[in-house]
């Protein structure tokens, strides 16, 4: 099993200045609904997690948008994503397999994107709809970038990237592992670890934005529908809320200019829309 070195105390301090001293605000998405690893989750356990994470949002108030794979959707996953929505939130498409864009063809990835657009024709409402690209990989070229946008925008969806990326998925794997085999005070640190990795994204990617542009953004926090999150969302909005965040939804986050400003990035990295802005990776 892996475990993360526990981010140092010290830090976790500076950090929670930086982001009380910046806090404003902050969408919440979720990537790959109805729940993710269906092959590792049966339909009562992904609802169950859908359902937790749904308490977790309610108790702030909060309009979520989550993102369908839409080949993880099928008769025994629907209740799951039906729950989702029926809580209020919105549903995205975030393709059909969760391929690398840049591993596709301009008409595989019309395909990818039509086809899951078909199967939660349901969920969505009046347009523009939204998409997030898998792994936040938009293009590996400035033409491969403006077809996929041309994708997009006429099969009316606009892409919702994100400013505060992380690596919470690889928390919630060794979550899992430590589930599995019983470890309970595992999981417990494991959990703390997730808790003070959100906290140090938040505040390097709040600096950030007051290094490109002298003021904080109007915030699209990453996360993904899954059993970390499930048992520990509600412990993350809370240090959101006491830092004194208020929760928007993706709509109010993406009127921000950050998000209207030119993308100087091409190439394979999925990062946050800040970096896109910068032209580079931050770190």
């Amino acid at each position: 099993m892996i475990f993360r070195t526990l981010v140092p105390a010290f830090y976790l301090i500076a950090a929670s200045f930086v982001a009380t001293a910046q806090a404003q605000e902050i969408a919440i998405t979720l990537d790959d609904l109805p729940y993710i690893m269906p092959s590792r989750t049966s339909p009562a356990e992904g609802l169950a997690q859908v359902e937790a994470v749904n308490r977790a949002l309610a108790a702030h108030k909060i309009t979520a948008t989550g993102f369908v794979v839409g080949r993880q959707l099928n008769r025994r996953s629907i209740p799951a994503l039906r729950a989702f929505a029926d809580a209020g939130h919105t549903v995205g498409n975030h393709s059909w397999s969760h391929p690398d864009y840049g591993r596709l063809t301009l008409e595989e990835f019309h395909d990818e994107t039509a086809r899951t657009d078909a199967a939660i024709s349901e969920w969505l409402g009046d347009g523009p709809h939204q998409y997030r690209f898998p792994y936040l990989r938009e293009g590996e070229t400035e033409a491969a970038k403006t077809a996929a946008d041309a994708v997009l925008t006429g099969l009316g969806y606009v892409n919702v990237p994100v400013t505060i990326d992380n690596d919470e998925w690889r928390f919630n794997a060794d979550y899992l592992t430590a589930l599995d085999v019983g470890d309970s005070a595992a999981a417990k640190q494991i959990a703390a670890q997730y808790i003070a990795h959100m906290q140090d994204r938040t505040a390097h990617f709040q600096t950030l934005a007051q290094g490109a542009l002298g003021r904080d953004v109007k915030h699209i926090l990453l996360l993904h529908m899954n059993r970390i999150n499930a048992d520990h969302l509600g412990d993350l909005l809370d240090w959101y809320a006491a830092e004194g965040w208020t929760f928007i939804t993706v709509e109010n986050a993406m009127s921000d200019p950050l998000i209207a400003a030119p993308d100087l990035y091409a190439g394979p990295r999925g990062l946050s829309q800040i970096e896109r802005m910068m032209g580079r990776k931050s770190e």
